[in-house]
């Protein structure tokens, strides 16, 4: 049974890897980013990790072969089988744990984007900084956003 929980729980940590891979926030360690008094908390690749695999363990302890295991009482009857690990059961908690990690990564971003408006709002106007905040990454413009509203 341990074996089938660790099988999901790294196929759901790959999901995550996939997501850091394809977010703009690839393999950066998990750090704060500060701009006046706001504080976003950027996960890194380590929370895109950490959540793909516990939400694959979630979905997979839902809805898959360990949804009708017995944890505690019985030793007989419904949910003592043997536990398996299908192929579909590794690729959907692949994808679960990618799904997982996105939703983390789009909050980010989105906390990110709202702070590099507020700042980029309250600065002096600059048609140059707009240009590069336009076509940026998340991060990128909360960076920009950020020397600008310090000018």
């Amino acid at each position: 049974m341990l074996v089938s929980i660790g099988m999901i729980i790294l196929s759901g940590a790959v999901g995550g890897i996939i997501n850091a891979l394809v977010s703009d926030n690839g393999f950066i360690k998990p750090r704060e980013e500060s701009a006046g008094d706001v504080t976003i908390i950027r996960p890194g690749f380590a929370g895109n990790i950490l959540l793909g695999a516990a939400a694959a363990f979630i979905s997979w302890g839902l809805y898959g072969a360990f949804s009708n295991a017995i944890v505690y009482g019985a030793v007989s009857g419904l949910g003592t089988d043997e536990i398996s690990v299908s192929i579909s059961a590794i690729a959907g908690a692949v994808l679960v744990g990618i799904g997982g990690a996105r939703w983390l990564t789009n909050e980010v971003d989105k906390k990110l984007l709202r702070t590099a408006a507020a700042a980029a709002a309250a600065s002096k106007a600059s048609f140059d900084d707009s240009q590069k905040i336009a076509v940026a990454t998340p991060a990128q413009a909360f960076n920009i956003a950020k020397e600008m509203y310090q000018e």
